[in-house]
């Protein structure tokens, strides 16, 4: 598999899970490959580039450049096809500080809100091939 367009997200958070589910929905050219951010392969991934990751982000690599948070899931959302892209497009116009600090925010009382698992999601075998470890 090429490591690029890879989502690294929360493997036991339920709005990570369902977000990864949203991804693939709409990904129709196959564009997004996923790790969890517990897994070996994405403390590795890490490792091998000398980034220190918190689980309460979302991360995206595309061509040797990291996005995180707002900006990593308006980089998911313009690249998803149908009404995606073009919610991706209306976020887009507002500041990032502002999406920034609404993500922080949300990312902060995911687990309060909406729970957690105690362990990662296995994909479907459908799905299997996308997903690194």
């Amino acid at each position: 598999m090429k490591k690029n367009n890879i989502v690294f997200f929360d493997g036991v958070c339920n709005v990570c899970d369902k977000t990864v589910d949203f991804i693939l929905k709409y990904d129709k050219d196959k564009m997004f490959s996923f790790a969890s951010l517990q897994s070996e392969f994405a403390q590795d991934f890490f490792l091998e580039h000398k980034m220190t990751i918190s689980l309460d982000t979302i991360v995206v690599f595309n061509d040797g450049v990291f996005f995180k948070r707002s900006k990593a899931m308006l980089f998911i959302l313009t690249n998803l096809k149908g009404y995606p892209r073009f919610l991706g497009a209306i976020l887009n116009l507002s500041p990032h500080f502002f999406s920034n600090c609404f993500y922080a925010l949300f990312a902060k009382n995911r687990y309060r809100i909406f729970g957690k698992k105690d362990v990662c999601k296995v994909p479907s075998k459908e799905v299997l091939s996308r997903f690194y470890e």
